[in-house]
């Protein structure tokens, strides 16, 4: 199999994974209206529950907490992180050295695919391969 074929394949495989969960999506939302027609949360078929679980996941505004609550109260309920673009400039100017960044940086390494709608870039040929360092 040659770069194109399997790019191809690739596309058709992600489009028909977009079509399968707008599939999913209706058949859930009608699923979840007739359940609710019946008056039941969950269906068994051939052994398998089909279960709606409601849940909510609560949203803080820490800024408002940080004026209502006492400062040792504060750091205690919340978590500082490392804001990425500001560490990076703070290293570029010289605020923070790079030993104090190699020692506290953790690099992960991953691949992944991504696709660009519309034409090839600039200077691309479809089909045509890249190698990237």
């Amino acid at each position: 199999m040659n770069t194109t074929q399997a790019t191809i394949n690739y596309l058709e495989a992600r489009k028909a994974l977009e079509i399968a969960e707008q599939a999913k999506a209706q058949a859930e939302a009608i699923l979840k209206e007739v359940l609710a027609k019946t008056g039941t949360d969950f269906s068994v078929v051939d052994g398998v529950k089909v279960a709606v679980v409601k849940g909510e996941r609560p949203n803080y505004d820490a800024e408002a907490l940080r004026d209502l609550v006492s400062p040792n109260l504060f750091r205690t309920v919340t978590k500082a992180a490392v804001d990425t673009k500001k560490f990076r400039a703070a290293v570029e100017i010289g605020k923070i050295t790079s030993e104090v960044a190699d020692a506290i940086t953790t690099v992960t390494h991953y691949e992944q695919i991504r696709v660009t709608e519309g034409k090839a870039g600039a200077g691309e040929a479809e089909g045509r391969n890249r190698k990237v360092a």
